[in-house]
């Protein structure tokens, strides 16, 4: 290793390479999808244009956004061997176990790739996105004993996924706010999955391998399911009369408090900005919620005690308020990180078809600290 190499552990810091799809500016809270900020894209896109855009890296003109959004639907259906995989998994396995060797199985049919044709490339793309969704409400009612539902073409991404997950079609505002939350999920620069999916994708690997190597990175609690610790939390609490003394208990006790604190934002997640104003109207619509009622006094007087000692304090992300959302659309919280994955696959297969236009394969160096002049030792001479 040359004295000139740069040694940080899990390569914070380091620049691996380029990438146009979305950048996270974390000193301002700031996300942008191609130059465009995630609040903008909330209020007037949906996630199949989200997806265009990423995919393309413009956005689509009415009959480009109708011929994107048909191919689509048409897509969603799973083979066989997917159904089976689905069907004779145990229902103890956790989702995203079983949805990871979903997505592997989509590969059996997959051709090789051929980094030339990346029009080739985007309809498998398009193909693993529609089928990813379908797989993870199918794996939720299979866990849940229910009979699996077939995807329909008459309804939207957002709104077929969770007419699946449910049996029902779901109301135009639940309908909504499910798409606006698929649209904030659906990319962050390189963070541990994406970063997994393109150093598989490096070795020109199948799409759909690759996107099961970042289905195994998301699974990880370092990861996703944050969402879910912070349902877990709030149910510890119990009641939002205890919430505010919780929080100073566990400021003072130096616990943490799940859904404050991101890696990369210094200030308030924008992402987290939307979903509570979403999760507010949810509310307002539907009456009094515990969950969210406990989290709003955790929230405020987390904001409250940390202000009193310091100006450079922790925020909360976008899992504080998005398990809350999702349980009032009567969502398992197991289910929460299979929905991250949802949402994010659009930006994985970005990505990837971004960094084959001009592919390289990931090779590290890494910094070796074992001795170097050990000898062998024969087994009768060993103590």
């Amino acid at each position: 290793m040359s004295d000139s190499s740069v040694f940080s552990k899990g390569l914070a810091g380091i620049v691996a390479d380029a990438t146009s799809i979305s950048q996270v500016q974390g000193e301002v809270g700031r996300l942008i999808y191609r130059g465009i900020s995630i609040e903008e894209l909330a209020n007037q896109s949906t996630f199949e244009e989200c997806s265009f855009f990423s995919l393309y890296g413009h956005l689509p003109s009415k009959s480009e956004l109708n011929q994107f959004t048909l191919e689509m639907k048409t897509q969603r259906n799973l083979p066989k061997q997917a159904l089976s995989i689905i069907e004779n998994a145990p229902r103890t396995a956790h989702p995203m176990a079983i949805l990871q060797a979903v997505v592997a199985s989509l590969g059996f049919d997959e051709g090789c790739v051929n980094l030339k044709n990346e029009q080739g490339n985007i309809h498998k793309a398009i193909q693993l996105i529609s089928k990813l969704a379908t797989a993870v409400a199918s794996i939720s009612r299979e866990r849940r004993g229910l009979a699996l539902i077939a995807p329909r073409p008459d309804l939207s991404h957002a709104e077929n996924f969770l007419y699946m997950m449910h049996g029902q079609i779901p109301s135009k505002e639940d309908s909504r706010m499910f798409d606006i939350a698929l649209i904030l999920h659906l990319d962050h620069d390189f963070n541990a999955s994406t970063f997994s999916a393109r150093v598989v994708a490096s070795t020109e690997a199948k799409l759909s391998l690759s996107i099961s190597a970042a289905i195994g990175a998301l699974s990880g609690p370092l990861h996703g399911g944050a969402n879910e610790k912070v349902l877990e939390m709030a149910d510890s609490i119990g009641e939002p009369e205890k919430a505010e003394q919780w929080v100073r208990n566990a400021l003072t006790s130096k616990t943490k408090v799940m859904g404050f604190g991101h890696r990369v934002y210094r200030t308030m997640d924008p992402r987290a900005k939307v979903l509570r104003g979403m999760l507010e109207s949810i509310v307002e619509q539907k009456g009094h919620d515990k969950t969210y009622e406990i989290l709003r006094i955790v929230h405020d007087t987390m904001i409250e005690e940390l202000s009193k000692t310091s100006k450079d304090y922790i925020w909360p992300n976008v899992d504080f308020w998005s398990g809350a959302m999702y349980r009032l659309m009567k969502i398992d919280s197991i289910d929460f990180t299979p929905i991250f994955a949802v949402a994010r696959v659009s930006g994985w297969c970005s990505h990837i078809i971004e960094m084959w236009r001009d592919n390289k394969i990931y090779r590290p160096a890494a910094q070796y600290v074992g001795p170097e002049d050990a000898s062998y030792i024969p087994m009768e001479k060993r103590s």
